[in-house]
């Protein structure tokens, strides 16, 4: 009969640990049937049976399981508290023998098993919520940074382009095309004032690059330099970010081209590169050496090179003393 119970008792108590979240109650309840049976084991079994078991009879392994079970569901105190209730039926119900000492021995094992257990998941939870912590810092300082570097790009790619090309004559002061030039320059960046986002953040949409690289050519030609730019840029869409990061470096380096080149001639192409893009600007102009650009001029080194890089592309300068100048500008997804 009592074994009946207890095969009932353990369905039940294996049902219920199954659910999620178990209760501490169903732990205890189950020191309470586990108590009980030691209390009642001179019952069940014969006392030569008992003293011939040497803790290894049914009701000694029933006890030892109940120990274990408390050590990992129940909090200390009250788990080590547990397993000498359990420890103490067993002695009451069966006598003081070695059985009942070894229940007290193996709680308190299992309570330092469990305790170290848990003190190396806490400290596994820590170190996971510190690193959590720090990418998410680096994260922030990244896109910090990011829209840092964009606010400097926009900032040279405008208005400082447009007091160079008015310093170095390239815009006449007394040109028509100025004034239009200074109120686009104002309207980006009211536009970035009202979302100070980089473009084609979180933007996932596709985007055509022709049509974008033939208004930074319209853009070029309506300067008042009368730059004269070829564009041959077959229909080519891609991600936004990449076909603005394309414009960007590409307008970067025909402003170059007027201030600089000594040329109103330029040209623009555009081809696949596998599941790629690549696009060229080049012109015949003065050329210069790349590797005497002094650090501080941010026009290749941040407007090209940096928009490039920001999208996973890249950028390279090939030029030398009058032979012109040539801008590779490579993408691959």
């Amino acid at each position: 009969m009592a074994v009946a119970v207890l095969l009932l008792w353990s369905c039940l108590f294996t049902a219920l640990m199954l659910r999620p979240r178990p209760s501490s109650w169903l732990c205890v309840g189950d020191v309470v049937v586990v108590a009980v049976l030691c209390l009642a084991q001179g019952r069940l079994a014969p006392a030569q049976v008992l003293e011939a078991s040497a803790g290894s009879g049914w009701v000694d392994m029933v006890a030892g399981t109940g120990v274990f079970i408390a050590q990992f569901m129940l909090r200390q105190p009250l788990a080590m508290t547990a397993a000498v209730v359990i420890a103490t039926a067993h002695a009451v119900g069966g006598g003081l023998r070695e059985a009942s000492v070894i229940l007290v021995l193996q709680g308190l094992l299992a309570a330092v098993v469990i305790a170290l257990l848990r003190r190396g998941a806490y400290g596994a939870d820590l170190a996971l919520s510190e690193e959590a912590s720090l990418r998410a810092s680096l994260r922030a300082r990244s896109a910090a940074r990011t829209d840092e570097l964009y606010q400097q790009r926009l900032l040279h790619d405008t208005v400082l382009a447009t007091l160079t090309m008015v310093g170095t004559g390239s815009i006449p002061r007394a040109s028509a095309a100025l004034p239009r030039r200074a109120a686009a320059d104002l309207a980006v960046i009211a536009e970035v004032q009202a979302d100070p986002r980089a473009p084609g953040a979180g933007a996932v949409g596709p985007a055509s690059l022709d049509d974008a690289l033939r208004t930074v050519v319209g853009a070029h030609h309506g300067t008042g330099g009368a730059l004269r730019v070829a564009c041959d840029v077959p229909p080519l869409e891609l991600r936004r970010d990449v076909v603005e990061a394309f414009a960007g470096a590409v307008s970067e380096a025909l402003a170059n081209v007027a201030r600089h080149a000594g040329t109103r001639a330029a040209r623009v192409r555009a081809s696949r590169l596998g599941p790629g893009v690549a696009v060229e600007v080049t012109d015949s102009g003065v050329g210069f050496d790349p590797e005497a650009v002094p650090a501080h001029h941010r026009g290749l080194r941040e407007s090209v090179h940096g928009r490039m890089g920001a999208v996973g592309g890249s950028a390279r300068v090939v030029s030398s003393t009058g032979r012109g100048t040539r801008v590779e500008l490579r993408w691959q997804p």
